[in-house]
């Protein structure tokens, strides 16, 4: 069964749309897609316990709301360990279904055939 990774890169000064990016990948995770998430830059934040609080994107939808879902289906989170070293971000400072993975690991989900690649 063909796999759905998403890459994004979008932080705060983006929140709108790293909103909907997480939008797509929650509703594909509820259609019963095996879906997994790597965060890289900025976008490693949205994986740091309380920092989707009071983040939505333009037509309402809520980034907890969304990673709420995203980790009732027990959807991995990579975060990118480089970025994530960058800016003192811990593994036990994330979200639970959260880890830290190098970067090594996101360049073999994108040339696997197993993934359909989503870039945000």
């Amino acid at each position: 069964m063909e796999k759905y990774l998403f890459i994004m890169s979008k932080g705060f000064e983006k929140a709108g749309g790293a909103t909907r990016a997480m939008q797509f990948a929650a509703i594909a995770a509820e259609m019963g897609k095996p879906v997994e998430i790597f965060l890289i830059d900025d976008a490693i934040h949205w994986a740091q316990i309380g920092m989707a609080e009071g983040i939505r994107s333009s037509t309402g939808e809520h980034m907890k709301e969304l990673l709420e879902k995203i980790i009732a289906r027990r959807t991995p989170i990579h975060v990118c360990k480089a970025c994530a070293d960058k800016r003192l971000v811990a593994e036990d400072e994330l979200v639970e279904g959260a880890f830290i993975s190098a970067g090594s690991t996101l360049v073999e989900m994108m040339v696997s055939p197993e993934y359909k690649v989503f870039t945000f």
